[in-house]
């Protein structure tokens, strides 16, 4: 059996500052490739077309938030089996639950400690591979 590495993270978040965040810390601390996508539609494009090994879906977003893109995820073969987290300030446990229930491998809590993000990333990835 091969072990798989995170290779590729898509994260969809609307908020530039966040954004820039992101990409500064992970370019610093993390050997994968990162893509953004700033909207529920283009995430969801952007996932069939990049076919990353991790998604990051902000949960409040216009248009279509974290919770209808992870549903729409699931509809497509391309994307179905790709693990998805969910980056919220909204970190209830019945919220949490509620992402878990929806197929959500787990949370980044926000805001996050940009030092420790690519770390968090890399833990939820694994988690996710240890339970599939």
């Amino acid at each position: 059996m091969t072990e798989s590495i995170l290779k590729h993270v898509l994260i969809v978040e609307d908020e530039e500052d966040i954004v820039e965040i992101l990409r500064i810390a992970l370019d610093f601390n993390s050997p994968y490739q990162v893509s953004f996508a700033k909207t529920g539609p283009e995430g969801l494009q952007k996932a069939i077309i990049l076919q990353p090994d991790l998604i990051l879906l902000d949960v409040l977003m216009p248009g279509m938030n974290g919770m209808e893109l992870i549903e729409e995820l699931k509809i497509f073969p391309e994307t179905k089996e790709i693990p998805v987290a969910f980056m919220t300030s909204r970190v209830l446990k019945n919220e949490i639950l509620e992402y878990q229930k929806r197929g959500g491998i787990g949370v980044i809590e926000k805001p996050f400690a940009p030092l420790e993000i690519a770390e968090k990333i890399q833990t939820l990835w694994e988690d996710s591979k240890k339970n599939h």
